[in-house]
C-alpha cells in the first residue's frame, strides 16, 4: 500500500464525532498532505511524459509533426490537474477557517466555561 492509499485511508477514517474542532483540523491537515503528495506526483509525471514524448522527434511515423507542440498539449492536462489539486488544498484550508469563523463564539465560550457541564446531550461537542 503506497503513500497515497495510506493518506486516503487516513482521511476516510476521520469521523466528525466527539470533539468537532479537533476532527476538522485533522481532516484539513490530512487533506492538505494528500493534495501536496498528489501535486508532486503530477508535476513529476508531467515532466517525465513531456520528456518521453519529445524524444519521439524524428520517428518515421511522425514525419512532419511538431512533436514538441503536441507533447506540450498532451501534458497540459497534467498541469491542469495539478492546478485543480492545489485548489483542493486551498479549499480544505478555507473549510477549516470558515468553520472557525462560524462557530467562533461557541469555541471562545468553551474555553471560558467551568468544569461543570451543561445539559447538552448531543452526539458531538465543541
Amino acid at each position: 500500500m503506497g503513500t497515497g492509499q495510506t493518506r486516503l485511508d487516513e482521511i476516510s477514517n476521520i469521523e466528525f464525532h466527539g470533539k468537532v474542532p479537533a476532527k476538522i483540523t485533522a481532516y484539513t491537515t490530512a487533506t492538505q498532505r494528500f493534495a501536496h503528495d498528489l501535486v508532486r506526483e503530477l508535476d513529476a509525471a508531467e515532466s517525465a511524459a513531456e520528456s518521453a514524448m519529445t524524444q519521439l522527434k524524428g520517428h518515421p511515423l511522425l514525419l512532419g509533426v511538431d512533436v514538441r507542440a503536441r507533447a506540450w498539449r498532451v501534458t497540459r492536462h497534467l498541469r491542469e490537474a495539478r492546478e485543480v489539486v492545489l485548489g483542493i488544498s486551498a479549499e480544505a484550508v478555507k473549510f477549516n477557517l470558515q468553520f472557525r469563523q462560524e462557530f467562533l463564539e461557541a469555541l471562545e465560550a468553551m474555553s471560558k466555561r467551568d468544569t461543570k457541564r451543561s445539559d447538552y446531550k448531543g452526539k458531538v461537542d465543541l
